[in-house]
């Protein structure tokens, strides 16, 4: 408990604070700590350690073995959920383990072409003891403050429970390095709780058991954990038990958050931020920071304009953003941007994002050869075409 100066209370709230650590606290620590042992039991039975062998260097993979976590969402239809960058997207052999130590076989369900989230299927008939109970995703539930426990195989242990506070709803996407596999347009979440190898996707809780969150990443000198938020992983399930496919589009650009007191340096005007302000929540809006050579946006959008509005619709927010785009694979929409002051109407087509992704690879003298993805094409800044080497081996060793 921190330390606060005595002036800094009344008298009487002297009083309060005394009797409360006297008689109230302590039982209501001892309630919640109680609570919190009976939510994390429910809970673990659903948490799987999740070992993988990467059978071919494939785009942001390298081949060989790995471990990490994942979480039942659907026990009737065998649907588990963890990182996209856990099972990558090439070919992968994967096992679940769980916590009554029954291993079955996993395959890859569905990958996402940017965010880093994926879902894996077992058979629920190969378990002859465990039943997982179904956590639900519930992003809704996401607050500034919140006691969460992540629930991991944090350093490759069986299962770790790790405490933290929510305390950030609008960080920075975590960087993997400038050629890695990193996620983009998306705030991402963060909190205090040390988290290391292992634990990516680990299910991030709060006392009702309900998930919050998706771990993803740690900065280990600053003990933070970050954690991908879940309004689209909850959209891409509700289509998997459903049987539909999960439509990803894209305008092949780079988007940052800013907020009014920056976009006004970048020509917003206050008749336009009064407009945006009226929108529920909305704390600013989205800039291009980067337009993808060659992609749908490539001579249309420029670095720095404003994105206002699609079709007539405000986007103050990527979830607003990306909401609109899956709607509209393949189609042409209106835009409207704010570029050095002056409001502009724009036409871009929306790509699909998955015929974007890398499905092929070549061997050769050891070497693997792939179609660059568009995370190449980010790194580069250089159109999505051409052959990326994804191994050297022999032929190319000297390259």
């Amino acid at each position: 408990m921190p330390i606060v100066p005595a002036k800094s209370f009344p008298p009487f709230a002297l009083v309060a604070l005394a009797a409360l650590a006297l008689l109230g606290a302590p039982a209501a620590d001892a309630a919640g700590d109680e609570r919190w042992a009976r939510t994390v039991s429910r809970v673990a039975d659903s948490v799987v350690s999740l070992k993988l062998a990467y059978l071919r260097s494939f785009d942001d993979i390298e081949q060989g073995n790995s471990t990490a976590t994942g979480f039942v969402v659907d026990a009737a239809r065998g649907i588990v959920l963890t990182n996209r960058h856990v099972v990558g997207s090439g070919p992968v052999r994967l096992s679940a383990t769980f916590q009554n130590h029954e291993r079955v076989d996993a395959v890859p369900l569905y990958r996402d072409p940017v965010h880093d989230f994926a879902f894996l299927r077992y058979d629920p008939a190969e378990l002859a003891y465990a039943a997982p109970p179904s956590l639900a995703l519930r992003p809704d539930k996401v607050a500034t403050g919140l006691d969460i426990r992540v629930i991991g195989s944090d350093g490759g242990e069986q299962l770790s429970i790790l405490p933290g506070t929510i305390a950030r709803l609008d960080r920075e996407v975590p960087s993997y390095g400038r050629y890695g596999y990193n996620d983009f347009n998306t705030f991402y979440l963060q909190a205090a709780s040390g988290t290391s190898g292992g634990s990516s996707g680990s299910p991030v809780i709060d006392v009702h058991g309900d998930v919050v969150a998706l771990n993803a990443a740690a900065n280990s000198r600053t003990a933070s954990s970050f954690f991908l938020p879940l309004e689209r992983v909850r959209h891409a399930l509700e289509r998997l038990r459903e049987g539909k496919p999960i439509p990803r589009g894209g305008l092949q650009t780079l988007f940052e958050h800013r907020p009014f007191r920056e976009l006004s340096r970048l020509g917003l005007d206050a008749a336009t931020e009064r407009r945006v302000r009226g929108t529920a929540g909305a704390r600013g809006l989205l800039v291009a920071s980067q337009v993808i050579p060659g992609g749908v946006a490539s001579g249309v959008l420029e670095e720095g304009d404003i994105l206002v509005a699609i079709d007539g619709a405000l986007i103050p927010d990527f979830v607003t953003l990306e909401a609109l785009l899956d709607d509209s694979v393949g189609r042409t929409l209106d835009l409207e941007v704010i570029r050095h002051g002056e409001t502009l109407a724009l036409e871009l087509a929306v790509a699909d994002l998955h015929a974007l992704a890398p499905s092929r690879l070549l061997e050769l003298g050891d070497a693997v050869l792939q179609n660059p993805s568009i995370q190449h094409a980010r790194a580069m800044n250089r159109e999505q075409k051409g052959v990326v080497v994804a191994r050297p081996g022999y032929l190319f060793s000297r390259a």
